[in-house]
């Protein structure tokens, strides 16, 4: 099917190529944002913290939002992102073509506080949805190969290894995974709610449009709190270290359930975060569990 609308497409363009004034029409066809902006669900959700009177609103990201998006990366890569420290030019181009490939699915969450002063939304918090298929880790290995600047493409590879390593389409036996970063800076208002409702929101988008499962990736203690407090499985963790253009793994653990007591699952460990050290552990919710 996918074959026939390219060749229909293909033969619509050149058609009209061929025709006078009608160069505008070729521009229809082309699509960059997967979900056409639409007027927000009546579902979005705010965030209120009572002492200081300060309100925040979950929505959906929409095309126009993408700008104020790539600046909030900017301003916080080290929050989901530690690989990269302080990231050069070449590092913020990748960086932003990643965010806007994940943004062009439809799938993001973003938390906004209204400035009262201008009367302007300010993005406050991010979830960054992006749809997960059995091969993407391979197909981000290709586009790591080509690209020159080295802490690029360690990012790109590190990253390619943290979507592959937890094995969740084999081990639930599906094709579509909805990956979820949730970036939420440590001066945010009520952080702990947002993060409870950027994660629910996620799941909510994610039973919207058909996914069984959900995956949440997260890198510092707030987000795994939370997590953890929402009952999610948690599913894999890697430790690992920065030095300079490297990435360094320590160790990795599957918490799968074996028979092993030995096992990782069923021990406690501490994971210090000590020196250069980082982590990122793994959770997943289905979405037809209420959470």
């Amino acid at each position: 099917m996918s074959h026939t609308i390219c060749h229909v497409t293909v033969a619509v363009t050149r058609a009209c190529l061929k025709i006078p004034y009608t160069n505008n029409l070729c521009k229809t066809l082309a699509r960059t944002f997967a979900d056409i902006a639409k007027k927000d669900s009546p579902s979005n959700v705010a965030v209120r913290n009572t002492k200081s009177d300060i309100c925040l609103r979950v929505r959906r990201a929409r095309p126009a939002d993408v700008p104020r998006v790539l600046a909030f990366i900017r301003a916080h890569t080290r929050n989901a992102w530690p690989t990269l420290g302080a990231p050069s030019n070449a590092s913020q181009i990748v960086l932003s073509d990643y965010v806007s490939r994940s943004l062009a699915q439809g799938h993001s969450m973003i938390a906004e506080q209204q400035d009262t002063s201008n009367k302007s939304c300010r993005i406050r918090a991010l979830a960054l949805g992006t749809t997960m298929c059995k091969w993407d880790a391979s197909v981000l290995e290709k586009w790591a190969r080509c690209v020159q600047c080295p802490r690029s493409r360690q990012l790109l590879m590190f990253s390619a290894h943290c979507l592959r390593a937890p094995a969740l389409h084999d081990k639930y036996h599906v094709h579509n995974i909805l990956q979820v970063i949730l970036i939420v800076p440590e001066d945010v208002s009520t952080r702990r709610e947002v993060i409870k409702t950027l994660a629910r929101s996620a799941m909510q988008r994610g039973r919207d449009i058909g996914f069984s499962l959900v995956r949440f990736d997260a890198g510092n203690d707030a987000v795994i709190e939370v997590l953890e407090e929402m009952k999610l499985h948690k599913e894999w963790r890697i430790v690992y270290d920065v030095f300079g253009d490297a990435i360094k793994a320590r160790h990795d653990c599957d918490f799968s359930s074996p028979s092993d007591p030995n096992h990782p699952s069923k021990l406690q460990i501490d994971y210090p975060q000590v020196g250069h050290g980082h982590a990122l552990t793994v959770y997943s919710a289905f979405t037809d569990t209420p959470k």
